[in-house]
């Protein structure tokens, strides 16, 4: 089963802008992998381990990167 949570057709803008994204998510609690299919990057995220700091991380990297934010609606106000 895919993960509800996930990127569609990111545009990178350069090799570093693609490494940035990465990294950053790995650097947000809760976010446990990536994995890439076609394209679509998605999140195995770890929901007990999100603080109301990594969400707002992760909220932040989805409005950056073109995310669809309504996939973290779920995850609560924080």
């Amino acid at each position: 089963m895919a993960s509800p949570y996930y990127f569609e057709s990111t545009t990178y803008w350069s090799s570093g802008d693609e490494d940035a994204h990465f990294a950053w998510m790995k650097t947000i609690a809760g976010v446990r992998g990536l994995r890439g299919e076609g394209r679509k990057l998605f999140l195995d995220i770890d929901q007990s381990a999100l603080t109301d700091e990594s969400l707002r991380e992760l909220r932040a990297v989805y409005r950056r990167y073109g995310g669809d934010l309504s996939q973290l609606e779920v995850l609560g106000p924080r």
